[in-house]
């Protein structure tokens, strides 16, 4: 039942690279990727958060190393799309390693500063921080169930998935669950979700126009995340991030598929055709 994402490799096409959000394996953005694969390379690690080697830690520094050791194994620069936790890591990778990236593309990420961010800070290693964040439900997550499960039923009754697009739901249980032990099991391990939710960088204010590539930020005009402020005041501290905003929670990638990968198509488009005026 595991369904990893299914990778274009066409060196003759520029090349994206995903990196999803917590809790859900890059195969569950299949659906999404499927509208780039005309144009585009698409590559993604699986899971991040899951090697010993790349331990989760106080502001994700280790899972920023994880993935930019994964963008050195590509042949080229890449154009990188990360959702909510895989666009934080994504901008701080850019910031330290520009010549990795082409492009940043980031889709409602906990991108915290200012006040937001020093209140985190303080609570960031005492309970209070389960209840500031996502954690404090992740900590108590269901891991498994019986095997005749419906699984696609099941989750669209929850508040998370219930506006899901069918086919990105069927993605999601596809690819975050598998038939172990005579029953099916979370294969994105709970605990390893929960301490990235613990872990959220309060740092990213460091990181103040330190981004030189392309750069854009959208956000999910109904999203519960973050409120617009907050992105607003993050892309002022990076002049480089363009915002855009769509209909949609902060799911919108898996809720509006389509819609999502036409307005990414139409900002790269645009950095294309600003490429082309420089020269």
């Amino acid at each position: 039942m595991v369904k990893s994402l299914k990778t274009s490799l066409n060196r003759t096409k520029p090349l994206i690279n995903f990196v999803h959000a917590n809790g859900f394996p890059a195969g569950s953005y299949q659906t999404f990727l499927n509208y780039f694969l005309e144009d585009y390379q698409i590559v993604a690690q699986e899971k991040y958060g899951h090697n010993p080697k790349f331990p989760i830690h106080n502001n994700w520094q280790y899972l920023v190393d994880e993935l930019i050791v994964y963008l050195r194994q590509q042949d080229e620069p890449v154009i990188c799309i990360g959702h909510s936790f895989g666009g934080v890591i994504s901008f701080l990778a850019a910031c330290k390693q520009p010549s990795l990236f082409k492009g940043l593309i980031m889709l409602d990420p906990p991108a915290m500063t200012g006040v937001m961010s020093w209140v985190l800070k303080v609570v960031k290693n005492t309970p209070y921080i389960d209840k500031l964040t996502p954690a404090g439900k992740s900590k108590t997550r269901r891991v498994h169930w019986p095997v005749n499960t419906n699984l696609n039923h099941l989750f669209n009754k929850k508040r998370l998935f219930k506006d899901f697009d069918a086919r990105c739901l069927n993605d999601y249980t596809n690819s975050a669950m598998a038939f172990r032990n005579e029953r099916i099991e979370l294969t994105f391990n709970a605990q390893a979700e929960t301490e990235i939710f613990r872990n959220i960088p309060t740092n990213l204010s460091s990181f103040r126009n330190k981004l030189t590539i392309p750069a854009a930020l959208i956000y999910g005009e109904s999203s519960d995340l973050n409120l617009t402020l907050f992105f607003k005041r993050f892309a002022r501290k990076n002049k480089k991030i363009a915002l855009h905003s769509i209909a949609g929670g902060h799911m919108f990638p898996l809720e509006k598929p389509m819609e999502t990968a036409a307005l990414i198509n139409k900002v790269i488009n645009q950095w294309n055709l600003e490429s082309l005026q420089i020269l």
